[in-house]
Parts: C-alpha cells; structure tokens; sequence
C-alpha cells in the first residue's frame, strides 16, 4: 500500500467541510476517493413492517427503551446525503473526488426510477445501497432492486451494497439481518455483469465483529463481479487468521481500501491507511 492511496468509502455528510475533507485525504496521501450519498428518510420509522408498527418490531427483539426510537431516527437524519451534495463536491473537486449516488429499494417503482434518473443527470458512477439504514429487504423489495441492477447494467455503473450491521438499533442481529451477503445472491446470478463491492466485507459490527465475514467470502468466492472494501473493519487485513481466509477464498486482490470517513468514531483516514500498511500479516506485494 506504498505510494498514493484511492479510498473507495468516504460518506461526504451534510456537516462535513470541504477544507477539512480535503486536509484528512492530504494527511492520508489519499490521491482519489469515492463520495457515497445515502437516500435515507427517517419517517420511515413512523411506518409499519409487514403491516406492524416499527415500535413493536423493537419491543419483539426486547427493546423496551423506546428513546431508541429517537436516537435511530437522528442516525438516519444525520445520515442523509444528497445526491445533488454529492454531485456539487465533485464539481469543485473533479480530480480528488468520484460520486456514486443512493437510491432506496424501498420507494416506489416510479420514486426508485425518478432517483435513478436524477443520479444519471448528475453525472455520478454508481450507486450506494444500504438494507440496514434503508430499511429494505433483498427478498421483499426484489422487484426494485432488479430495477436499480437494470439501470446500473445499462449505465455500466458499480454497485457499493453494504453488508454487516450498523449503529444503533440496527446492531441488533434481527434488525441486520437482511444485509447478510449471501440474501443478494438470487440477484447477482442474475446480474454477473454488474460490479458489486460488498461495503465492510460482511464484517461490520461492534457488538459482534466480523459478524457474516464467511458469509462474504462464500458469496465472493461463487461470483466473479463481486468486490469488497474493508470500510470501517481495517482489521480485517491485520489478523492474520482473516487475511489467510481471504487469500484461499478470493485474494487479496478484489479487497478495495475504504475508511467510512467520518462516521467511525477516532478513526482518521491516515489512521486506516497506516493500519493495513504496517499489517503483519500482509507481503510487501500485498
């Protein structure tokens, strides 16, 4: 990892300045990096699951303290990334900066083909899916995300798809559950000509890390179009016992580096990039 460094995952959030972006890719050496909007609404939460009040899904996987209702629904607040943000950071910055836009699977046919459209009007790459903070499902919403996979087949576009949990309520395994890896595979058998980078390797969690990490490989090791980034997880490429997985599953080679600026407390990009660097546990060529 000598040299200038591409971080694949960068979440550019409505409170974060163009200088002090900037100043953490320059401290990185980061020559180019990946911004990721985030189509999330937070009155989600006010709508029902399968017909059931989301207050009660909580109340179901024993969370009675309904202030968590609150904090999930400031996650998702501040969270949400515009396209148009997007778009307007890599007009000022075009040789530091690549968009890929959001689309959520859980609108509409006509709200997912309306965003799909304004994403290629603006001239962005790609697309940031995220099951957890979304709140879809690869098996209930197939119909939209075959969709977006149609669209981004057609525009030549990747797919960043986040596998792993995420904070707040949504550590809760139930609640993650339809980002485990292996529930996109009716899709990318459909789709092998779509790139897909399964965002934190299926690894990400605080609660239990590397949660569906096998899971990750399996699926990676079954389609050829699948790529991971190890956003927010830099471990991964530390411990030996996981590197030694990924080496006999599918190299190293469609492992991406990705930071999760800024949403992973304490860690800086500089901080990611000198972990893998000094990893014990990669060869030099690595």
């Amino acid at each position: 990892m000598a040299g200038k460094v591409i971080d694949f995952h960068v979440h550019p959030l409505p409170t974060l300045e163009d200088e002090k972006l900037l100043q953490e890719l320059d401290s990185a050496s980061v020559e180019l990096c990946v911004l990721l909007a985030v189509d999330v609404d937070p009155s989600a939460l006010d709508r029902t699951i399968n017909g059931r009040p989301f207050t009660y899904t909580l109340v179901d996987y024993g969370v009675w303290d309904l202030r968590a209702l609150d904090s999930a629904r400031e996650i998702l607040r501040l969270a949400r990334t515009p396209n148009r943000r997007v778009a307007e950071l890599v007009r000022r910055h075009p040789r530091r900066f690549v968009g890929f836009g959001s689309v959520n699977p859980a609108r509409s046919r006509s709200e997912v083909e309306e965003g799909l459209e304004q994403v290629k009007h603006l001239g962005l790459k790609g697309i940031k899916l995220l099951p957890t903070l979304q709140m879809f499902s690869p098996n209930r919403d197939r119909r939209r995300l075959e969709q977006i996979f149609e669209f981004c087949r057609t525009e030549n576009w990747i797919i960043v798809y986040h596998t792993g949990c995420d904070p707040g309520i949504w550590e809760i395994p139930a609640l993650c559950d339809s980002a485990r890896p292996e529930l996109l595979e009716p899709i990318l058998k459909k789709y092998r000509d779509v790139p897909v980078v399964l965002a934190h390797m299926g690894a990400y969690s605080s609660r239990f890390p590397g949660i569906w990490f096998e899971d990750a490989l399996k699926v990676g090791r079954r389609y050829s179009n699948v790529w991971f980034d190890v956003a927010a997880v830099p471990y991964l490429l530390r411990e030996r016992p996981y590197v030694e997985a990924i080496r006999q599953a599918t190299g190293l080679d469609r492992v991406l580096f990705g930071s999760d600026y800024p949403v992973v407390y304490g860690l800086s990009i500089a901080d990611a990039v000198e972990e893998i660097r000094f990893s014990p546990a990669l060869t030099e060529e690595e």
